[in-house]
């Protein structure tokens, strides 16, 4: 695969970054929480959960609840035996290290409160109908990385420690998914996750469009709530990996048109496309993976061009993902 180089590249990338200007949205405001459970739970001796279980209880009611069966595995609150599996979680040495790592990395909270009010500001001006979650940071064991409620999504705050921690070697994570775990994904990832939930795919028909288009909706959205975090951190890419979607960018789709794959429901042909990996089978190592959603991104933002009255709120209601491509007038 030839490698993307020179000045044709640069110019391309400036033409194709082009970002519209942000609304203003200083004067909404938004109301939420932003709760180090893992400090507290923690904080508890393994022996003394017992004694303040109703006080965890009193402070985290369903959270606590959603914690305890959905993460940790340690049953309902309310059992005889939760304190005692809470305990062993909690005593665990590794989890401890972990608690300690995180420490160290998340000193401060505030430069986060900060990235998540804004992007919750940016959602609020786009849906003022959406309610505002609270956001609980817990540690899971590596196990579990986002949940979701009505009122609230809860982080695994050790799944982002940074590239380079120990543990994601330790835990032999590829090196090519560790690069989203850092501190800066944080925000973007709950509100990836808010999106997933308020707006769940139409599996009517699961094909390779559908996906693409699918998750193209979910960038457009995540590149309007977060409009100052960098293409490179919202798509998960390198900034050369970004360069090479654009640059290649008209190939990728020929190629998928040539091989009679838009259509195609073979879940292994639709991963190659979509799914996380060091790179996209079809198009060679030089190519990151999820090029597949880069170009369902790239359909959707054509889609919105073409079609000026529509909303960001009407874009996510679309379910049939054909007549987005049908009316994007799509040519890379």
């Amino acid at each position: 695969m030839i490698k993307l180089t020179g000045f044709i590249a640069v110019l391309l990338l400036l033409v194709v970054s082009c970002k519209p200007k942000a609304p203003n949205v200083d004067h909404i405001m938004v109301d939420f929480k932003l709760v180090p459970f893992y400090e507290d739970l923690f904080s508890i001796p393994p022996d003394s959960i017992e004694n303040e279980k109703g006080r965890l209880i009193n402070d985290y009611g369903s959270y606590l609840e959603a914690y305890s069966y959905r993460v940790v595995g340690a049953g309902s609150p309310m059992a005889d035996d939760f304190a005692h599996n809470m305990g062993l979680f909690v005593g665990y040495k590794e989890n401890q290290e972990v608690l300690d790592t995180c420490k160290k990395v998340f000193v401060d909270l505030t430069n986060l409160k900060k990235e998540l009010e804004q992007g919750f500001k940016f959602y609020r001006h786009y849906f003022p109908e959406s309610s505002i979650p609270d956001v609980y940071l817990h540690i899971s064991g590596f196990n579990q990385s986002i949940l979701v409620d009505s009122s609230w999504v809860s982080v695994s705050i050790e799944k982002y420690l940074g590239s380079n921690c120990i543990f994601y070697e330790w835990l032999s994570i590829p090196v090519y998914l560790r690069r989203k775990m850092i501190p800066g994904k944080i925000a973007p990832d709950v509100m990836k996750a808010i999106a997933i939930t308020q707006f769940v795919y139409n599996d009517s028909v699961d094909n390779l469009l559908s996906q693409m288009v699918y998750n193209g909706m979910i960038q457009y959205f995540l590149k309007h709530v977060m409009p100052y975090h960098s293409d490179e951190l919202l798509f998960d890419f390198s900034k050369e990996q970004l360069e090479w979607c654009k640059y290649y960018e008209k190939m990728m789709w020929s190629s998928i048109i040539e091989r009679k794959h838009l259509f195609t429901t073979d879940r292994m042909v639709v991963q190659k496309y979509v799914g996380e990996s060091p790179f996209s089978y079809y198009f060679g190592q030089d190519s990151p993976g999820r090029t597949g959603v880069f170009l369902g991104y790239r359909i959707v933002q054509s889609f919105m061009k073409r079609n000026p009255d529509i909303t960001l709120s009407q874009l996510m209601e679309i379910r049939d993902y054909n007549q987005i491509l049908a009316r994007a007038g799509y040519r890379p």
